[in-house]
């Protein structure tokens, strides 16, 4: 067993040189220089809003479409299962980017007076579509980790099947798909930089047209100091989300159930 001591001294000393490696990078890069953070101001606050409103935009879309084609799949009833099972093995057969520019450019044709915010909309529908097929085999392995005889007392018991869903089969589930839920949802917010392929003004997006600016004011080193701090922005958000459902999963759990470490 690793004394605290020594725990706390690691991480003390792991602080301090990933401090020191920032300073030697600003000093390197001329990080300080006021002309810089001019040019990176709009776009990291800009892109950053607006990469947090479309991942809380879709996370929530491909959480309902996960659910939903995850109980489809877990059916018995053939007629409500394949078409489930089609859905998810083709959507996770073609790349993101396809889907994107496929929901961009085709789907706001077949409708009158289409926008471009008609087709970035499609465009986002299209990423949560993508990380619905993710999520629903992410949920049928949780309902299928409910034990059948479970279900089965709860209905011998009188519990209608809404009863059983809500009572048995969700609280169970819930706690089961958690920690994969919660990488998906990093996977989204990093995939959500996609979207700056068809004009989405985030992250991705300010950082590809910040270039020729910081190329202008300073050198090839302002270009790789400002992809990292968009990567930092990224690592955070996806960090805070990790941890939030992470927060969630901890509170939900029940002593005795779950894996154990060694």
């Amino acid at each position: 067993m690793t004394h605290p001591r020594l725990s706390r001294a690691t991480f003390a000393v792991s602080v301090v040189i990933v401090l020191l490696t920032i300073l030697a990078v600003a000093r390197a890069t001329k990080a300080l220089d006021p002309n810089l953070w001019q040019l990176l101001e709009l776009p990291l606050v800009d892109g950053a809003r607006n990469t947090i409103i479309l991942s809380l935009t879709i996370i929530p879309l491909g959480l309902g479409i996960g659910f939903t084609v995850g109980w489809a799949r877990f059916s018995r009833h053939p007629i409500i299962s394949w078409p489930a099972t089609l859905y998810v093995d083709f959507i996770r057969g073609v790349p993101p980017l396809v889907l994107i520019l496929f929901a961009f450019f085709w789907i706001p044709s077949l409708f009158a007076g289409a926008s471009f915010e008609s087709g970035l909309a499609f465009a986002a529908f299209a990423l949560a579509m993508h990380t619905g097929a993710y999520q629903a085999e992410i949920f049928r392995a949780g309902f299928q980790a409910v034990a059948r005889g479970q279900i089965e007392a709860g209905e011998a018991v009188g519990l209608s099947k809404g009863q059983v869903m809500a009572n048995v089969i969700l609280p169970q589930t819930f706690r089961v798909t958690l920690p994969a839920l919660g990488n998906e949802f990093a996977l989204v917010i990093k995939d959500s930089s996609l979207l700056s392929i068809v004009g989405a003004t985030d992250l991705a997006y300010w950082g590809k047209q910040s270039e020729l600016g910081l190329l202008r004011l300073g050198s090839i080193e302002w270009v790789m100091l400002a992809w990292l701090i968009i990567a930092l922005v990224y690592f955070v958000v996806t960090y805070m989300v990790t941890q939030a459902v992470g927060a969630v999963e901890q509170s939900y759990r029940v002593p005795g159930i779950g894996s154990v470490a060694f």
